[in-house]
């Protein structure tokens, strides 16, 4: 059966994960891997040259190395074995299932939040500590959203949970409570 590319890269970076805890390296992995993310964003190609066969090997390790010189020696090792083992069409999975784990073990989650208005400092700080408060964690990584289709109030996202105390969505609840009672 093959795994699909969510599960190598929960592998992969469990992996990745353990060697950097043990070598007290998280936080370069972590930046590390936030760079290499980026580059493959905004090189797409990237991930079909190097997984793909329209080039050859040679050309796949010089693509590589040059890739690989930016970073520390545990991230060229896994690098190096991530190509080896074909894997380089996973590497933003692998990426964003490290982030992941990163932000578990550190309790940290990103959060959006949409208004209808731009939000001050103090009810940014406001929201940020109703958020750990609620969820229990260290760190918000906060994510603003204006929309003013809302009217008032605040929509709150965090992971797969949503608090939706916006004007609209009151309004609907009270044009259902209307017309179920009629």
């Amino acid at each position: 059966m093959k795994l699909s590319k969510y599960q190598v890269g929960k592998r992969y970076s469990k992996a990745l994960f353990e060697v950097a805890e043990e070598q007290n390296s998280i936080e370069e992995i972590l930046e590390d891997l936030k760079s290499l993310k980026k580059v493959y964003e905004e090189n797409p190609s990237l991930s079909f040259a190097l997984a793909g066969r329209s080039i050859s090997r040679t050309e796949k390790i010089k693509i590589l190395d040059t890739l690989k010189s930016q970073f520390g020696e545990l991230m060229q090792d896994f690098l190096g074995l991530v190509f080896d083992n074909g894997r380089m069409d996973c590497v933003t999975d692998i990426a964003d299932a490290f982030i992941e784990k990163y932000d578990a073990v550190n309790g940290i989650v990103e959060a959006t939040v949409k208004t209808a208005v731009d939000l001050d400092e103090a009810q940014i700080s406001h929201l940020e500590s109703v958020i750990k408060k609620r969820f229990s964690v260290n760190k918000v990584n906060l994510t603003k959203i204006v929309d003013p289709t809302i009217i008032g109030g605040v929509i709150i996202r965090v992971g797969d949970q949503v608090i939706d105390g916006s004007v609209v969505k009151r309004f609907n609840d009270i044009k259902k409570t209307l017309l179920v009672n009629n």
